[in-house]
């Protein structure tokens, strides 16, 4: 945030908000850095102003059709590469990247080689087949595989009578001894380097003993590299169905090849670096492995023995609980069953006599019952003779009555069929009422048996 001078913000407020030069600075560098793809590799300028030092050359390259300007370098190491020599006046084309130098708070480009605008048609060629691959998504990081990290056989596309050879080997070898290599010898520059590149490139791609494959060559002027970018030469590597990584120049020379590569290095050496698996430190980092997992399982082991003792301990604790509380359970029901015992004997034995009692009592109801029944049978007895003798008495005088009264009666009759005429059916009416009579006395016996037995 800026700070307003117009109302006076006081300086407690200016520096909270004001950055220091140092800061600004870092910042504008970072965000350059990080914007650093929206800028184009190539600028087109006059070269004005140039100065030659030690270390590097100075010079401003100025706007062919304006008065701007920017201020480049080149260094020692680029320049004494570059064939053509520094010359104010002329229009060049520099391949560069924008630098800010933070000290000196100014920006600057950072030139790694430049034509004059004569050798310009093949650098717009250039930046026209980088546009095109670009287009063609070649660059893009979604496609490139993964480097085998630990290959048994490497193919390395290269000069056979180059430095690069060597260096490669003596980094792969160095890092990785049992690795094979193998060479597939090429021409990396002049006229017939594209065809022998292509050639070797596809050889190597087609040889299913290879896990990674390797183009390089030690470094060089733009020229002596130009047919690493050469259409043909980085359509090979593109369609290359084996992993590849390319190592062309030194740091800061850039080809199509390494764009389109699987993975990019700076030198012939750093690729034997990127190519191998460091075996010493793989070795190292297996017996640390085997050292933490020892350590680890002897821990797990210990631990794992601890928990199996405290289980075990907290078992046989429960086990010895349990034992306990059996026995307890046991001990109750011991005293359980002596008590149901004695409450069994106490209520079996009051049961007892209080049914000894109940019987007790029952047998003297039974027998002041039998007794009482005697003396009302006694009585009964003595009560059916009165009866019976009341009854015979009464029996004989009522039959007597109704003898006499019958003898009344038949003397009577007698007397009247003595009267009659037919004294015979006289005889024979007296001879019926006898019957007649002893059937009446016979009715009355009877009638008497049943009421002196209770029937009536």
């Amino acid at each position: 945030m800026a700070v307003d001078d117009e109302i006076g913000s006081g300086h407690a407020e200016a520096n909270e908000t004001a950055w220091s030069v140092a800061r600004l600075n870092d910042e504008i560098a970072a965000t350059l850095e990080s914007a650093s793809d929206r800028f184009p590799t190539y600028v087109v300028g006059e070269v004005s102003d140039a100065t030659a030092k030690g270390y590097g050359t100075f010079f401003t390259l100025r706007d062919v059709d304006g008065d701007e300007t920017i201020q480049c370098i080149i260094w020692s190491s680029y320049r004494d590469r570059i064939e053509e020599d520094i010359t104010e006046g002329e229009e060049v084309i520099v391949r560069a990247n924008v630098d800010f130098y933070t000290d000196g708070g100014r920006t600057q480009l950072n030139v790694k080689n430049y034509w004059p605008v004569g050798d310009s048609e093949r650098s717009q060629e250039l930046e026209a087949l980088r546009a095109e691959m670009a287009d063609e998504g070649l660059f893009a990081d979604d496609r490139k595989q993964p480097v085998p990290s630990f290959p048994s056989n490497i193919g390395i596309v290269t000069s056979l009578t180059g430095s690069a050879r060597e260096d490669f080997r003596e980094a792969a070898w160095g890092r990785a001894p049992g690795v094979t290599l193998t060479f597939f010898g090429a021409t990396v520059q002049g006229t017939n380097a594209v065809p022998s590149l292509v050639g070797a490139i596809r050889q190597a791609d087609q040889d299913p003993d290879i896990d990674s494959i390797v183009v390089t060559r030690g470094g060089g002027a733009d020229d002596t590299l130009w047919c690493f970018n050469e259409e043909p030469v980085v359509r090979a590597i593109a369609d290359c169905q084996t992993p590849t990584i390319v190592a062309i120049g030194h740091e800061d020379d850039e080809t199509l090849v390494e764009r389109v590569a699987d993975k990019a290095a700076i030198t012939p050496t750093q690729a034997g670096v990127v190519a191998t698996p460091d075996m010493r430190a793989v070795r190292d980092q297996v017996v640390a492995l085997e050292r933490r997992l020892e350590t680890g399982y002897e821990a797990i082991v210990t631990d794992r023995l601890d928990a199996t003792d405290r289980r075990i301990d907290n078992a046989i604790v429960s086990i010895e609980r349990a034992a306990d509380n059996r026995r307890a359970q046991i001990q109750r029901a011991a005293d359980l069953e002596q008590r149901v015992d004695a409450v069994y004997a106490t209520l079996t034995s009051a049961r007892l006599d209080e049914l000894d009692s109940r019987i007790e009592n029952a047998l003297q109801e039974v027998e002041h019952a039998a007794e009482t029944e005697a003396v009302t049978a006694n009585a009964a007895r003595g009560r059916v003779a009165g009866l019976e003798a009341r009854i015979d008495q009464a029996y004989e005088t009522h039959v007597q009555r109704e003898i006499e009264a019958l003898e009344r009666r038949i003397e009577r009759g007698y007397q009247d069929i003595k009267t009659s005429t037919d004294i015979q059916a006289a005889q024979q009416q007296a001879q019926k009422l006898r019957i007649a009579v002893f059937i009446l006395i016979a009715l009355l016996l009877l009638g008497i048996a049943l009421w002196a037995a209770g029937v009536l």
